[in-house]
């Protein structure tokens, strides 16, 4: 048999992502991206702890010519390699103006 396997330790962290959209995308569509981001979260063994629309907001300065944008501040427990994929799929999608992750302090370990 051999010597025992030392558990598989996957960490996971928490982050926030602050998530601008175009005001010109229509709520089914929003509701789609924020679901592609829950679902990227729980495939990745993550889950997505808070999301908070903060509505449609004028922005400090025009980005691409366009001066408000819809917030959306997520909140989510995932491992790195989940929040690569989020920011890809993010990054490719029309209706995203800008994003920020922003890992916050707590992290949690987690044995599998």
């Amino acid at each position: 048999m051999g010597p025992p396997r030392p558990k598989e330790v996957s960490t996971t962290s928490n982050y926030e992502i602050m998530l601008l959209l175009n005001p010109e995308a229509e709520t089914a569509r929003q509701t789609e991206i924020l679901d592609r981001i829950k679902k990227t979260a729980t495939d990745g063994g993550g889950s997505v702890d808070n999301v908070e629309e903060w509505g449609k907001k004028r922005l400090a300065y025009e980005i691409d010519h366009i001066r408000d944008a819809f917030y959306y501040v997520i909140t989510l427990t995932i491992s790195a390699a989940a929040l690569d994929e989020i920011s890809r799929i993010l990054r490719i999608t029309d209706e995203v103006i800008r994003f920020m992750p922003v890992a916050l302090k707590e992290k949690v370990a987690s044995e599998s």
